[in-house]
């Protein structure tokens, strides 16, 4: 029954996001279900086959061994300020948020984040036949947040076509910073989860994205009460399913940031960026239930 009501909600994502695209003709298939095919194998391998679990629980290892690193740093700055039950977000996340900022930007300063992200573009360039600009930035906003990630291709920002502008946006919309998705783990949310949930809004932001704002042919460059739901109360695979679906940063607060920073790199293109904005957050939140459902289905 999982697995029935899991294909529903995705055909029903599906259909939501055809439905309000800009010209449905142009849709191109050749992208799209690719796109769904890498966002569903790559959550089926990591939630569902063992070895790819205990892949994915040793990259958690990894970014857990970082976070104990600087964990320890802030017990022998804070020291007896530090409670004994219970997070102080501004003392024990907000640290570990920086600290791993930090540390993400001295790699893009020495060039080897820069590698990586042009591994997985290229990847997903060759593979779904988009543009290697966004192809590039969706790989990017896996470590980046929505405002570093576009730094990569800052060249080319201005001269994308008006759905290649708009995948880069619901790429920084549907995705986290490795910061940011520290700082989750710190407030209690599984840190596999975040992990694989963080990899599959890549493929999802431009699945969605190519679905709601296609490539134009003559395209060129240029139920109960809120307080009473604790989360306790929850079943292990709704947590993961919440987990899945609320790892992105669709809201206008966001879209406000991508606004300045996007703007800031490609002035000429401020009045694209503003006219997709709502639309970006659409397709942002439709990957991230993308996502959500995938999980439910593997996890079911």
């Amino acid at each position: 029954m999982h697995v029935i009501w899991g294909l529903g909600g995705m055909l029903g994502l599906l259909l939501i996001a055809a439905a309000l695209s800009t010209n449905r003709r142009a849709i191109r298939l050749r992208t799209v279900l690719p796109a769904l095919a890498i966002q569903v194998g790559f959550g089926a391998l990591v939630l569902f086959v063992p070895w790819g679990r205990t892949a994915l629980r040793w990259a958690s290892d990894g970014f857990q061994s970082v976070i104990d690193s600087a964990t320890e740093g802030i017990s022998f700055l804070f020291g007896p300020l530090l409670p004994d039950e219970g997070v102080v977000f501004a003392l024990q996340v907000l640290p570990v948020v920086v600290f791993f900022a930090s540390l993400t930007g001295v790699l893009f300063h020495l060039g080897w984040l820069q590698v990586v992200v042009r591994v997985l573009g290229g990847g997903l360039q060759r593979v779904l036949g988009t543009g290697k600009a966004e192809s590039t930035n969706a790989a990017a906003n896996i470590f980046l947040g929505q405002t570093e990630a576009p730094l990569v291709i800052r060249p080319y920002v201005a001269g994308l076509t008006r759905s290649g502008l708009f995948a880069v946006m619901v790429g920084g919309l549907a995705t986290v910073a490795g910061s940011v998705l520290v700082g989750y783990s710190l407030l209690g949310a599984d840190l596999d989860y975040l992990i694989a949930a963080s990899f599959m809004a890549a493929p999802g932001a431009l699945l969605m994205a190519k679905i709601l704002v296609p490539e134009e042919p003559d395209n060129v460059a240029s139920g109960t009460e809120f307080d009473e739901a604790e989360v306790e109360s929850y079943s292990p695979r709704t947590q993961a399913i919440v987990t899945f679906a609320l790892t992105g940063f669709a809201n206008l607060s966001s879209l406000g940031i991508l606004l300045g920073g996007l703007g800031s790199m490609a002035p000429s293109r401020r009045k694209d960026i503003a006219s997709l904005g709502m639309r970006a957050i659409l397709a942002a939140t439709l990957a991230n239930l993308m996502s959500a459902t995938i999980a439910g289905i593997m996890l079911g």
